[in-house]
């Protein structure tokens, strides 16, 4: 795969080129004995890898820091620990390193990673070794949530709340058993609640020889990936990828392929752009008004309102735009436009964000003056060149393709 895909130069193939080319060397792959024999796993990775890297013209959409705090507290030894805990510090506990404070300049990446990290924390479960790394009240240890906050009347009476665990666990020749200590012997009404408390401590026990470790709660194999940290943080507003909006449209697929990265926010936008690292100043390079994100340049930009609003004034509907292309694309279903209009409605937004984002790299690279009424004839040209083949006895004028557009006689 690598001496097939090395003949082609990727920065100088258009990314629908890319996909197509990786998955012509796939299927010159030996399928019918892959399904016969299993394929190494290390194999596995590096295939992927390759065709990631690629697709990406030689590096990944997205460097991966996102891990790097799980690794902080698991990889105790690691060279590159040493270096992160030699700049910022480490917590008392090292699981975590200390804020980063004092960046003034550029984009201060660990202090944002940092902020976040009682958010993770709330996902974490504590397993008990023989170290003093986790406390006894007020970690996730021993059930779903801190003990501070089950048993909040014995936390009240707890002689010293900040206690480790391995300090409130006595050896003995039974093997060893929980001893917190209280401020005052127990009220009869408080036994029931005791006899609770113990009886979720009873079901733990520290494990001699073993180091104190974290798990995450939100995978099946207890280890971080940010996709499940997001789930768990929109698990109440869930959005499936609208992937049939993007990939099943009449469109190339290169249009497809922007459309994909707008939806998960991965075009080089400025804001994109600081988060990686650049030091640059944000501003929109249409409207010149606010900060430049994906959401605003292709939907809430001033100047790219006026496109949607000629989108629905073409079709004759009123329409509200969602606040993010994701929302965008889920909900932009074209039952209503009628059967002969509706593959010219589905290409609409992938045509108009393409249109506005080759506008907008002229304007930002070339320093070509922007003209409102230059992009909405090339957002309208555009459209009626992907989409004229799919309109049997359509239109065959662009004049007339707009007329076609916005008479009755395209919502057979």
């Amino acid at each position: 795969m690598r001496k097939k895909l090395a003949r082609w130069k990727s920065q100088y193939i258009s990314k629908g080129g890319r996909i197509t080319l990786i998955r012509s060397t796939l299927a010159n792959m030996p399928i019918y004995f892959m399904s016969m024999l299993s394929m190494p796993r290390k194999v596995r990775l590096r295939l992927e890898r390759i065709q990631r890297e690629f697709l990406w013209g030689g590096g990944a959409l997205e460097r991966k820091i996102h891990l790097v705090n799980w690794r902080f507290a698991m990889e105790r030894e690691a060279f590159w620990k040493q270096v992160i805990r030699g700049k910022y510090g480490e917590e008392q506990r090292g699981w975590s390193s200390k804020e980063a404070r004092g960046e003034t300049h550029g984009v201060g990446l660990w202090k944002t990673l940092k902020k976040e990290w009682e958010v993770v924390k709330s996902r974490l479960v504590f397993v008990v070794g023989n170290e003093k790394r986790i406390k006894f009240w007020k970690d996730i240890w021993c059930g779903d949530e801190p003990l501070c906050v089950s048993f909040p009347s014995l936390f009240a009476l707890a002689v010293s709340k900040d206690a480790w665990v391995k300090d409130v666990w006595r050896c003995n020749e039974g093997g060893g058993s929980w001893s917190p200590l209280f401020s005052r012997p127990f009220n009869d009404w408080e036994l029931e609640e005791v006899c609770s408390f113990f009886v979720a401590l009873n079901r733990k026990q520290i494990q001699q020889g073993v180091d104190d470790r974290v798990i995450w709660r939100e995978t099946n194999c207890g280890k971080f990936s940010v996709k499940s940290l997001y789930k768990s943080l929109v698990s109440g507003h869930p959005i499936s990828f609208p992937s049939s909006a993007i990939w099943k449209v009449t469109v190339q697929p290169r249009v497809s392929f922007f459309g994909w990265e707008a939806t998960w926010g991965k075009a080089l936008t400025l804001d994109q752009l600081q988060r990686r690292g650049w030091a640059l100043a944000n501003r929109c390079y249409l409207c010149q008004r606010h900060e430049e994100s994906i959401d605003h340049i292709l939907l809430h930009c001033e100047k790219v309102r006026t496109l949607w609003v000629l989108l629905y004034s073409m079709f004759g509907v009123q329409w509200v735009l969602s606040a993010t292309v994701k929302e965008t694309f889920s909900g932009w279903n074209g039952s209503f436009v009628g059967k002969k209009r509706k593959d010219v409605w589905k290409a609409s937004p992938l045509c108009l964000f393409w249109t506005v984002w080759k506008t907008r790299n002229k304007v930002a690279f070339e320093e070509e003056e922007l003209s409102i009424q230059r992009l909405k004839a090339s957002f309208v040209y555009f459209l009626w060149s992907k989409t004229k083949r799919s309109i049997k006895d359509g239109p065959s004028t662009l004049v007339d393709f707009v007329g076609w557009v916005a008479s009755r006689y395209g919502c057979g």
